[in-house]
């Protein structure tokens, strides 16, 4: 298989939405489902799965729900008739059908990505996905796993527009599976060495002694090289004295399927290099014992900052919070399309891209700030220093972006510690009173700390 592009559908962990089983699963939602899926062979066996494992781990159900959908195959497959496909429930009616080079385009997995969780219409819900991910996150999903909020956050705060074509190189990161419970074998430094802000806890694992449990998430890269996740899998089963690994998985010659993968077997696997398939797998992680983190107060050393579109660079937000991942609204309104589509929080700084930021509107926003164990507000102010006249008020250090280091540049000038130039001096009278004096530190301090202050 070659290496996947995909829609990455970031998961969230939280364990804090309660599945409704019935006859019907999530059917009273109509963009949940396809009427053509509803109506066919794998909704009937989904839902009796559903209703088969309702006592069952997270783990267990989700793994269910998967084997439901063996056979499901990709409408494009080689041989297989359109027509026969849309009345199989394989095919959607849409206003535009394409496929990619690989025959990977339409399903009802992608259509549940775009329709159901990204929002899109009918008329641009259409793009060509590889699926693996995505199947794997429908079934978490189904399984209750997580809400379908909690997945919108999720997945944009790591996958959104335009980075929807990226190859899958953080699948981990995008699942935002609990590092106790992922296991990585030596093959994975080629990995964990591009992401040293996680902190692993099991590594250098041989690859026959993983603790593969059903319903696991196993996930391989087919070259045998470690240098990049190139699909994902769930564990049907392994058999400890055969070393063979048995999974299921979306994507694989264009359908969902169980395979098996003999580890000790040095072969060509899935027309990939010839090696040992132990240096197959790249990384295998549980989820079920994953609790939701305590909810708490956020704080942020920034809760007012104002930033130029003229700046070289983004912006940089400290907070409390310990979660790994953060989804951001603006004024109000989900926002991530564009801001997170290129944003780092990482150890609670928060970094925001000047790609993201300069699509924003000159003038004063909220940007919500949205983490696992809390949230809080920043104000954002945004300007143009080339139709403003004065320039960014506040900017004494004239980097695009006003924060406590201005305060203190504008002491130590009041100060006679240090030396203006004229634009600086232009830029830190705050009070516009002609100076440059503790006043406009005053000021400047009461608006970085959130109160009602109008530099300038």
């Amino acid at each position: 298989m070659k290496r996947t592009l995909s829609v990455l559908l970031a998961v969230a962990v939280m364990l804090t939405s309660v599945f409704a089983l019935s006859s019907s699963a999530f059917a009273e939602d109509s963009l949940a489902y396809s009427q053509e899926y509803m109506s066919s062979e794998y909704y009937t066996k989904l839902t009796t799965a559903l209703n088969d494992h309702k006592d069952s781990t997270t783990q267990e159900r989700m793994l269910a729900v998967a084997l439901s959908q063996e056979g499901y195959k990709n409408f494009a497959t080689e041989g297989y008739d359109l027509d026969q496909a849309r009345q199989e429930g394989k095919l959607w009616t849409g206003k535009e059908l394409r496929m990619n080079d690989n025959l990977t385009g339409n399903t009802e997995y992608t259509r549940w990505a775009q329709r159901y969780i990204m929002d899109r219409d009918e008329a641009s819900q259409y793009a060509d996905y590889d699926w693996c991910a995505i199947f794997v996150s429908w079934c978490l999903y189904q399984a209750g796993y997580y809400s379908k909020e909690q997945l919108k956050k999720y997945y944009y705060a790591y996958i959104v527009d335009p980075r929807i074509f990226y190859d899958a190189d953080s699948w981990i990161e995008s699942f935002n599976l609990n590092q106790r419970l992922v296991y990585y074998p030596p093959k994975a430094h080629h990995k964990l060495d591009a992401m040293p802000w996680n902190t692993y806890y099991n590594v250098d694992v041989d690859p026959f002694d993983i603790p593969y449990k059903p319903g696991g998430l196993v996930f391989f890269c087919w070259n045998g090289t470690g240098d990049y996740y190139s699909h994902v899998g769930i564990v049907v089963s392994y058999d400890k004295d055969t070393h063979v690994l048995t999974y299921t998985n979306g994507n694989s010659d264009g359908m969902v399927i169980t395979r098996k993968i003999d580890l000790d077997t040095e072969e060509s696997f899935r027309g990939q290099a010839y090696c040992k398939n132990a240096d197959r797998i790249l990384a295998y992680a549980d989820y079920d014992q994953i609790t939701p983190p305590a909810q708490k107060a956020i704080t942020t050393d920034t809760p007012a900052v104002s930033w130029d579109l003229g700046a070289t660079s983004g912006l940089k937000i400290k907070t409390n919070s310990e979660s790994v991942m953060a989804s951001v609204d603006l004024d109000g309104s989900y926002y991530g399309s564009i801001i997170e589509s290129n944003m780092v929080f990482h150890e609670g700084l928060l970094s925001i891209g000047r790609s993201e930021l300069s699509g924003l509107d000159v003038g004063t926003h909220t940007l919500g700030l949205n983490f696992d164990d809390g949230s809080t507000n920043v104000t954002l102010n945004i300007t143009d220093i080339e139709h403003m006249p004065n320039g960014l008020i506040g900017d004494a250090d004239l980097n695009g972006i006003v924060t406590i280091v201005d305060a203190t540049m504008i002491q130590r000038y009041d100060a006679s510690m240090t030396d203006f130039t004229d634009e600086q001096i232009a830029m830190a009278d705050v009070d516009k009173d002609g100076n440059a004096t503790i006043l406009d530190v005053t000021l400047l301090q009461r608006y970085l700390s959130g109160f009602d202050v109008v530099l300038g």
